[in-house]
């Protein structure tokens, strides 16, 4: 099992999140057999303590999924611009206290072309996220818009525009969301991922 984020728990669960809640029981089942410490295979993979790690995740992406309410405040702030705080067990039992919070459709908008800046795009062969976000603030994509399309965290976006290795997971799935975001921008995704990358690994 390898966790992008501890708070991915359709990840930890290893299911889909359009999963109905009975397949989020079996997956929970499942995962448990196959990570309890009556599993002594496990621990041919991992450690007790990691082992001991991967239970504690399990136990508590069930508890946030296997909750019809806790998982629809889960799914809205997994849609919007959420830091990792907010989406912990205690986050999201305490909102569910004061119920859902209103969900804002946001209006289409059209941008306006900018030759200059067009001709810099194609020209361009240095990436860096402030580049990117200036494409995306040009062609008028909001982070809750990008994460629509891309299904990335709103949050990750943002730590990838700031270049924020420190909030962001593995580079090889930093890698896959720029080639996402520079898909859903409608740039050269392996131009976009293969400079940007070499940028980041030289932070």
């Amino acid at each position: 099992m390898m966790i992008k984020s501890r708070y991915d728990y359709y990840q930890i669960l290893e299911i889909q999140r359009s999963s109905p809640q009975h397949e989020i029981t079996k997956a929970y089942e499942r995962a448990k057999m196959t990570f309890s410490g009556d599993n002594n295979a496990i621990y041919t993979i991992f450690s007790e303590g990691e082992a001991r790690e991967l239970m504690t995740l399990i136990e508590e992406a069930y508890a946030v999924l296997g909750n019809k309410m806790l998982r629809s405040i889960y799914d809205q702030r997994m849609s919007g611009v959420s830091k990792p705080e907010d989406l912990t067990y205690a986050s999201l039992l305490s909102a569910s206290r004061h119920g859902l919070p209103e969900i804002k459709e946001e209006p289409k908008v059209e941008y306006r072309r900018d030759d200059q800046l067009e001709k810099e795009i194609q020209e361009r062969k240095e990436w860096d996220g402030e580049f990117l976000k200036k494409i995306r603030e040009y062609k008028k994509v909001s982070l809750e818009k990008l994460n629509e399309k891309t299904k990335i965290n709103s949050y990750y976006i943002n730590a990838i525009e700031l270049m924020d290795s420190k909030n962001l997971p593995a580079p090889v799935f930093v890698r896959g969301y720029v080639v996402q975001i520079a898909k859903a921008l409608s740039l050269n995704e392996k131009l976009v991922a293969d400079s940007y990358m070499k940028r980041y690994n030289e932070l």
